[in-house]
């Protein structure tokens, strides 16, 4: 289930996203040692969550070719979501911050059975 806090960011999201798979893919180790570095620096975030939703998000990216245009915005939007440093709450600086972000990854996965 997504968090109601995710909803209207993840909705603006499936309408507008504009990167490609490779794009998406790209960014995803670049964000991943910006969530390290911060974690660096606030000893309450987990980088082992970022790490996690990031396997989530490839793993979404490997399923894309075998889905047609609806999923494939879930897809982008999703993995647009983790990407985001302030959506739901600040991946960067709040205890819970990658919460909401793995919450929605998981329920898009659940959704595509990805």
């Amino acid at each position: 289930m997504m968090p109601l806090e995710a909803r209207a960011t993840f909705e603006r999201l499936f309408g507008t996203g504009i990167r490609g798979p490779e794009q998406l893919r790209e960014q995803i180790p670049h964000y991943v040692r910006t969530i390290e570095q911060a974690a660096s620096e606030h000893e309450a975030l987990d980088p082992t969550i970022g790490r996690r939703i990031a396997r989530d998000c490839e793993e979404l990216l490997d399923a894309w070719d075998g889905f047609e245009t609806e999923p494939r915005a879930l897809i982008r939007a999703a993995v647009e979501y983790f990407l985001l440093m302030r959506d739901g709450d600040d991946d960067l600086t709040s205890p819970d911050g990658l919460a909401d972000d793995e919450a929605v990854v998981k329920a898009v996965r659940r959704y595509l059975r990805v």
